[in-house]
């Protein structure tokens, strides 16, 4: 995972494969290099992919010499290890409950879901993910009735229990 606040611009090269194609990209990694503007965040362009895409496809965009960061730094993922939730729920149970989240949110609203999902996949604890059901909770009800948004926090937050 990249840190969210890093800005990428395109390189010579970057501008050039836009210009000319020479690297054959596949479609969404083009549209990464497209909107690598020197402005927009890893954070502002994520909101424009699946989960965890944005940060993959700037990787391999520098590997490729495609976009750099500012002063030419090389950007790294980050290995610091992922916190511990909260005393009681293993990490291995957080991270199911919010991925069966994500899922439920994303099989039910379609790409209406993608920003709402995005937010319940960046939530690191409990509490930061209760507070993004409640949210769900209002846009599941608006789309499927207010039983559904109602049944869904419920059963997410008695998990998290």
């Amino acid at each position: 995972m990249l840190d969210e606040s890093l800005v990428f611009h395109k390189t010579q090269a970057g501008a050039s494969e836009i210009a000319t194609p020479v690297h054959a990209l596949p479609p969404k990694l083009r549209r990464a290099l497209i909107m690598v503007d020197g402005a927009k965040s890893v954070a502002d362009l994520s909101a424009m992919f699946r989960p965890g895409e944005a940060a993959a496809f700037l990787l391999e965009l520098q590997a490729k010499g495609l976009v750099s960061l500012s002063g030419g730094e090389i950007a790294k993922a980050a290995d610091a290890p992922a916190p511990e939730p909260a005393a009681g729920l293993p990490q291995e149970r957080f991270e199911q409950i919010r991925r069966e989240a994500m899922r439920e949110i994303s099989h039910r609203l379609g790409p209406n879901g993608d920003a709402l999902a995005l937010k319940v996949e960046r939530c690191a604890t409990p509490q930061e993910l209760r507070v993004a059901l409640r949210e769900a909770e209002k846009i599941l009800a608006s789309f499927l009735g207010a039983e559904y948004g109602r049944t869904f926090a419920q059963k997410v937050g008695r998990d998290l229990l």
